[in-house]
């Protein structure tokens, strides 16, 4: 029998004896099985209740929705820290023994954390609770049970509560809130808290005992009775292997149904509507399958995830070989956007302007090469120092001045970091002299979020150097003030042509896990195509600084409330922030065009800023009406970033099973990388399709007599195959990534009524890569639809996807869409500094040199180019009915006899092609324009081409080591040698 024991540590008598006693208040969740089922005379766990255990399947279940939503971060029991804890070490016990301590039984977890930290000081109380699984019920039934243990003082976990038979190790969770904190307070035993330890002991395996077989004593003298039941342990689960990430520009690692031998039951249905195969009987369950890098999700946003301290390291490193080429095209779209950022061009050229009139012997500190111009700017009319953490950008600086002769008067100075204030003063003391009567301090360090690059701890640091090495000096900064704005707004997508595409929204709010929790993400809010995207109320002050009372800028964290007032209608989903530059009366903001303020706003649209504004997704969608209050919790720190999380009601909250993704190599921000939202708002791409599937279906059914089977393979959230159903087909949606299918299945319910109106079926397949699928999974298919194309058109894997929908899933007169993928190519003048190079009269070359790209995505529309040819040329034609086997290595494979093996991502080439053309016009060649076409049939076709009106790619441009002059009528040569995947490539560039 059961024996809890008082503080005294004397046998609890009921009615009479005080101490920490478990009530029912005291468990959160599953409750059902708790009290059910008195437990019988002589057995524990009997067959009528239900057997508690450690949870199944870990660490797998830890990311389950229902373990979230009971511990989460959102959960009803916040954890502020998880895990699983073991007995104390033999270490640990030989610590306590001299003190003659005798743990409480189970239950008493309360008295003997309270003990030990009186007897042993070091051991501090920790407060949570202990979770627990349904172990014969269904899994994710989870119970927490109020629980103490001990941590020492390096954060090191020790439980000396007593487990229950057969618990080895415990799922601890400290309680985050102050609530699930509080101490217990000491009560009179009562009968219904000592049935209710019983009840909980009565469902765990049976316990051992012998001559000191613990019991509770009741004043009258009446027994409660310990009925323990026999029960066996449930069978534990194995835990799944987690399957190695997939990378589609690998070809080798695409699975092929050839290469297994798993046997799965069919699935057919000849109703209307839509299903989920998933559900139900399925036989043989594969493994889960791999998850493709590029659809990770997206470190892009955030407290400084991608800030410019991180990447000037990465510059420096020496270990960037690896990296050589995305730092390149980061840092190269990073000048050139910034140069051609008029306003803030004008801004920095006329706050100059103006110090130059009151104080034109005034010396200049430059923090950071920031966007070059203005550094250029002070070299032409001021003495000064550019200080500069990266040594390579620091060389570049020096060639900039060097090459455009202006260097005389202006230094530059490598500091370890901007923000060390002993290695800032060491380089000032230098340069500065002893007698300046003025210092400008000059940084362009500013971020989507205004504080991400650094610019207040930068600033801050510079200002108190120099008020120590010239203290008489009046320090003056540009700017001289920044202000962070935020307002309630809404981004979101609603409908598609004729698709409810609401659920989809899910993936707009940001995700925790446990490297990244809550952050913001850049959008340019101007540019949101088909995207319910409004400020339905006015900005309110986040946080502002003025540079010039330095000294009074606290770098601490700061948390508080934030109300925001709505103007208008809408469903607030995120709050919007930018921020506001200010020098004397000339101002520089981010400020998007829909909350301008009138009279700039036609100058400022036709100059596009380098600056997007930084959207913070809340967790759910709020309906606002004019004058409702959205409430936040704000923490501002000035050296990071900002973080809000919403305190009032939401009309909705995020679905719990919308989490970014986190691995060895990163933690994401988002659980989809951004060209996504670029991509499900495409009216043209859709249309495309939907054209190319309207008419497929209906000759396909017509030479048929019966209504088409079609497989979207690789269905994202189902667009595709949704059209088709409204063509009337039999569609099968095929996704290989879970959380993409966990909304392609929301956005297929949503459009349930419409897919059965027009006398449709949809069938959503369990999460697998089509290239797994037999013709035991499913029929044979009239049609395979595939949308798995990226920038470079074959880092999706549409060559092995259509190459086996061929060969094991397409019927004998079926046809595939896309059937041929043509690969062009065009010679192309264009040179992305040449428009600041005239404007500015400035060599700016050296730039090319120091960020040399083999590749880079761009959209060649928005570049001043001229093609040096009238028609591009087609570089390499694929039938997608008809691929070639892969070539054995060292095996010729250009077409035309050539004797030469060519190599792509890593392997042999499927095929090779040297393809010759003349120039229409001379001028100067800087490389070749790419893009792709994907013929649907019927004259229907899904071009990247730069002058067709899709969004969802950019184009490719491959480079020349040296630009060169070419003539009219000259021939040149393309050979697909130079068509391999960029570094990096895949779909992440789309």
């Amino acid at each position: 029998m059961l024996r809890l024991v008082d503080e005294d540590g004397q046998p609890a008598v009921i009615g009479l004896s005080r101490g920490l006693w478990l009530n029912l208040s005291d468990f959160v969740g599953e409750m059902k099985s708790l009290g059910k089922a008195e437990p019988t005379e002589g057995k524990q766990g009997s067959a009528e209740g239900s057997q508690l255990g450690f949870p199944r399947n870990w660490p797998a279940a830890y990311s389950s929705s229902s373990l979230k939503a009971l511990i989460g971060k959102r959960g009803v029991l916040p954890g502020k820290r998880v895990a699983v804890a073991g007995g104390p070490s033999e270490e640990e016990k030989k610590v306590l023994k001299p003190l003659s301590f005798e743990a409480r039984p189970f239950p008493q977890s309360f008295s003997n954390a309270q003990f030990i930290a009186k007897l042993q000081p070091g051991l501090s109380i920790v407060r949570g609770w202990v979770v627990w699984e349904w172990l014969d019920q269904e899994p994710g039934k989870f119970l927490a049970q109020r629980y103490w243990w001990n941590s020492h003082h390096d954060g090191r976990w020790v439980d000396f509560t007593p487990r229950p038979s057969g618990i080895d190790q415990l799922l601890l969770v400290e309680a985050e809130g102050e609530r699930d904190k509080e101490p217990k307070e000491l009560q009179v035993l009562s009968r219904a808290q000592a049935e209710l330890t019983n009840q909980l002991l009565s469902r765990f395996a049976p316990e051992p005992h012998g001559p000191h077989s613990p019991c509770v004593k009741e004043q009258p003298a009446q027994k409660l009775q310990a009925k323990p039941q026999a029960k066996s342990q449930a069978k534990p689960q194995a835990t799944p292997q987690a399957a190695k990430a997939l990378d589609y520009s690998k070809w080798s690692n695409i699975v092929d149904s050839d290469e297994e031998q798993d046997e799965q039951g069919g699935f057919r249905d000849e109703d209307v509507g839509v299903k989920d195969l998933a559900e139900g009987p399925r036989g043989t369950a594969k493994k889960e399958p791999p998850i493709p890098d590029y659809l990770l999700g997206s470190t892009n946003g955030g407290g400084g995830t991608n800030c410019l301290t991180s990447l000037v390291k990465m510059l420096d490193s020496e270990q960037t070989q690896e990296n050589a080429h995305q730092l390149a095209q980061v840092f190269g779209r990073t000048f050139h956007s910034a140069m051609l950022d008029k306003a803030r061009q004008d801004f920095y050229k006329k706050a100059l302007e103006a110090m130059k009139e009151v104080a034109k012997d005034a010396y200049v500190v430059i923090l950071g090469i920031g966007s070059l111009l203005p550094m250029l700017r002070v070299a032409h009319s001021f003495s000064g120092v550019l200080l500069e953490s990266s040594a390579k950008l620091a060389d570049l600086a020096q060639q900039l001045l060097s090459s455009n002769q202006v260097g005389t008067h202006l230094k530059v100075a490598v500091v370890k970091a901007l923000d060390d204030h002993e290695a800032v003063q060491e380089a000032l003391q230098q340069h500065v002299p002893a007698g300046s009567c003025t210092v400008v301090v000059l940084t362009e360090r500013m971020a989507h979020d205004l504080l991400s690059n650094g610019i207040v701890p930068c600033s801050l640091a510079v200002h108190e150097a120099l008020r120590k090495l010239v203290p008489s000096a009046r320090i003056r900064h540009i700017p001289q003030t920044v202000e962070l704005l935020v307002a309630p707004a809404e981004i979101r997508s609603d409908r598609l042509k004729d698709f409810d595409i609401r659920p989809f929204n899910a993936l707009r709010h940001t995700s925790s896990n446990d490297k990244a929790d809550f952050w913001w993400w850049p959008v340019r809010m101007d540019n949101q195509q088909n995207t319910v995207c409004s400020v339905l109320g006015p900005s309110k002050t986040l946080c502002g600084f003025d540079f010039d009372r330095a000294p009074e800028i606290a770098l601490d964290e700061v948390r508080r409330p934030l109300k925001l007032q709505a103007s208008q209608r809408g469903r607030c989903n995120c709050a919007a922030v930018w921020w506001v530059a200010k020098f004397q009366d000339l101002e520089y903001s981010t400020r998007p065009l829909m909350a301008g303020r009138g009279v700039d706003q036609k100058d400022r649209a036709q100059q596009r800023s380098e600056w997007k504004q930084a959207i913070h997704y809340l967790a759910g969608e709020t309906a606002l009406f004019p004058g409702d209050v959205i409430e936040l919790l704000v923490s501002i720190t000035p050296r990071f970033t900002f973080r809000m999380m919403q305190q009032s009601p939401m009309s909705v909250e995020a679905p719990l099973w919308v989490q970014a993704p986190t691995n060895s190599k990163f933690s994401a921000t988002l659980p989809i990388l951004p060209y996504h939202f670029l991509m499900m708002t495409d009216l043209e791409r859709l249309r495309v399709y939907q054209d190319a599937l309207r008419d497929a279906i209906r000759n396909q059914s017509k030479k048929l007599g019966r209504r088409c089977r079609v497989l979207d393979a690789g269905c994202g959230i189902g667009l595709l195959g949704l059209s088709a159903a409204l063509e009337g087909a039999e569609v099968w949606l095929c996704e290989a990534v879970p959380l993409m299918r966990h909304v392609c299945r929301e956005v297929v319910a949503a459009n349930a009524g419409l897919v059965a109106e027009k006398r449709g079926l949809v069938q959503l397949l369990p999460p697998m890569m089509s290239t797994r699928l037999h013709t035991e999974d499913v029929p044979k298919f009239d049609i395979v639809v595939s949308e798995v194309m990226d920038l470079w058109c074959l880092g999706e894997g549409i060559i092995p996807t259509m190459r086996h929908a061929h060969k094991k899933l397409l019927a004998e007169d079926g046809v595939m869409l896309p059937g041929k993928l043509q690969i062009y190519a065009q010679p192309l003048e264009l040179s992305l500094w040449s428009e600041v190079e005239q404007k500015e009269q400035l060599e700016l070359s050296m730039l090319t040199q120091q960020f040399k790209n083999k590749f880079s995505a761009l959209r060649i529309d928005q570049f001043a180019h001229r093609f040096l040819t009238e028609e591009p040329i087609l570089a390499l034609e694929i039938d997608l009915s008809d691929v070639p086997p892969q070539p054995a290595e060292g095996e010729a494979n250009i077409e035309g006899g050539v004797k030469l093996c060519i190599r792509m991502g890593g392997k042999p080439a499927l095929r090779a092609k040297v393809s010759s053309t003349k120039i229409d016009h001379r001028g100067m060649l800087s490389g070749y324009g790419i893009w792709w076409s994907a013929d649907l049939r019927n004259g229907h076709s899904v071009t990247s081409d730069p002058r067709n009106p899709q969004r969802s790619w950019k184009q490719l441009v491959r480079w020349l080591d040296q630009p060169r002059p070419v003539e009219q009528n000259e021939e040149i040569q393309v050979s697909w040698t130079d068509w391999q995947a960029p570094p990096g490539g895949g779909g992440a560039s789309k």
